[in-house]
């Protein structure tokens, strides 16, 4: 089993209305419940943050992309596979609403002691 970065696109929640985010809540909580130990984080991301350019520069003044490239939040499931890993991203609830990169995680050559 490896690891996998889910990676979610987009403005996906901010067009939904009151009754679809509790939906898209629930589902989402079924979804985790049903994926079991391969569910291993997430978090949504805060739409303000920064962007450090260099050593001498940070832009704090967003929105810092388009719709289409904001990065909403992310997950991290355990997969056998690129194939296995795909098809549980297929399957939350959010596909359809953002787009969900999958990036296998490379194999830790650093890590904090």
């Amino acid at each position: 089993m490896r690891e996998f970065l889910f990676i979610l696109k987009g403005d996906g929640l901010e067009h939904l209305s009151p009754q679809e985010m509790q939906q898209v809540i629930q589902d989402y909580k079924a979804w985790m419940t049903n994926l079991g130990d391969q569910y291993l984080d997430g978090q949504r991301l805060e739409n303000k943050g920064a962007q450090v350019k260099d050593k001498n520069t940070i832009v704090t003044d967003g929105p810092f992309l388009e719709a289409k490239e904001i990065i909403a939040g992310f997950y991290v499931i355990m997969a056998p596979d690129q194939d296995a890993a795909n098809a549980i991203a297929q399957s939350s609830p959010h596909a359809g609403l953002y787009t969900i990169e999958v990036r296998p995680l490379a194999q830790p050559t650093m890590r904090k002691p």
